[in-house]
């Protein structure tokens, strides 16, 4: 079967001779700006490897029996001429078109530039709409020591429609972060606390918390986007389709957490945890990921999030450049909401959660207490303990991004 799809995904190697249509694709990398020449032989669109391994601080490398090892943002791909597959590791990648090779330098289709390094090199994003290729690490170098109106902001760092940056601290200037405020509308999410009136709704504090985060972010200079801000419903693979559509850079789902009544004393339970998307490995993250991801019983569109297994391949694979990173965010969240938090630290966790899958930048689920607790459903409906966590998770974005900045900072 696996056999049958690579086959299927084949198309005919490249005509020799075939007229080439002349186009450019924007690449933001090591050295600034740098538009590289695409080339079209048989109606294949590429780019020679040389100029955009250049422009990104890559290499490539002529290997023996005619294969090209490209060397790209922690990524190598191994190609070969007239073959439609790339490898790198253990990984082999089917390609629509087959690199090629004009006066003895190596065409690279343009999907390895708009899929397959955006998945598997660091920092990497590929922008359809602008036909642009560029790394995290490049728009980190480009911040201007001082606020800029956004009419004059490089390319790199513009978003249409978005608000001038106030400048920010720690190297966090001009980053875009989406906040998802879990469930709404008909969906409620968990009710709480056991054991007592149920005041308390999922939807109402996820929401008003994530109201504060954007106040607190937009404070510090950076840009936010809201999924939802007001009482409506969502769904959950459109949560991550706005994120990517705006070209976010972390995406923050703000949830509340809900014991299982199977458990021994289970309004006992209490405490915050975040996940990444990843593979649920205890049986706990599996309740957590099973209780959230019920929500798409509400969905009715189109859009619901659908059960087949190679959309789920092709998303995963997507999300693996993304995964030290999420981690990285969700540590540094569970130690700043730790400072302020009454409850135990639970911990960071992984979980397939369909709310993550489809925001391809380091996303993040935040179970900010257990509203079936009497004492935290009290914590998590307090106005003022709502913006001690908002302020929490604002200070955790903001050391996340100056730490990224630091590391890329220092990265031949």
């Amino acid at each position: 079967m696996i056999v049958a799809l690579l086959l299927s995904l084949q198309i005919a190697a490249p005509v020799a001779g075939a007229p080439v249509r002349s186009a450019t694709l924007l690449v933001q990398g090591v050295s600034g700006e740098t538009r590289i020449p695409t080339e079209q032989p048989g109606g294949a669109p590429g780019v020679r490897a040389d100029l955009l391994a250049a422009a990104l601080g890559g290499t490539v490398r002529s290997l023996p029996h005619g294969h090209f090892l490209v060397a790209i943002a922690g990524a190598e791909i191994d190609v070969t001429p007239l073959v439609p597959f790339a490898r790198a590791g253990a990984t082999l990648v089917p390609l629509a078109a087959a690199p090629s090779l004009a006066d003895g330098r190596l065409i690279l289709p343009m999907q390895v530039v708009t899929e397959v390094l955006p998945r598997l090199a660091i920092g990497v994003i590929y922008d359809p709409g602008r036909v642009e290729i560029r790394t995290f690490a490049a728009m980190a170098r480009a911040r201007p020591p001082a606020p800029t109106p956004v009419s004059r902001l490089p390319r790199a760092t513009r978003r249409d429609n978005a608000p001038p940056s106030r400048g920010g601290r720690d190297g966090a200037q001009h980053r875009l972060v989406v906040v998802d405020a879990g469930h709404g509308g008909p969906d409620n999410g968990m009710s709480g606390p056991i054991g007592g009136v149920r005041t308390l709704n999922e939807k109402d504090i996820t929401l008003a918390v994530a109201r504060l985060v954007d106040t607190e972010l937009r404070s510090r200079g950076l840009e936010v986007v809201l999924t939802r801000n007001s009482d409506t419903l969502i769904a959950l693979g459109d949560r991550g389709r706005i994120a990517n559509q705006r070209h976010g850079d972390l995406f923050l789902s703000i949830h509340v957490n809900a014991a299982n009544l199977g458990w021994h004393e289970p309004g006992a339970a209490r405490g915050f945890e975040t996940y990444f998307l990843a593979e649920a490995k205890t049986e706990d993250a599996r309740r957590v990921e099973q209780m959230e991801n019920e929500a798409v019983r509400f969905e009715t569109g189109a859009n619901a999030p659908r059960g087949d297994p190679l959309s789920f391949i092709i998303n995963d694979m997507a999300q693996n450049e993304h995964l030290r990173e999420s981690n990285d965010l969700a540590a540094t969240i569970q130690d700043e909401i730790g400072r302020v938090h009454p409850g135990p630290s639970r911990g960071v966790k992984q979980a397939n959660f369909a709310v993550l899958r489809t925001s391809f930048m380091p996303a993040v689920l935040i179970e900010i207490g257990f509203g079936t607790n009497a004492e935290e459903a009290a914590f998590l409906e307090s106005r003022s303990n709502q913006q001690r966590l908002a302020t929490a998770i604002a200070d955790a974005t903001e050391r996340y991004l100056a730490g990224y900045q630091r590391r890329v900072g220092t990265t031949p």
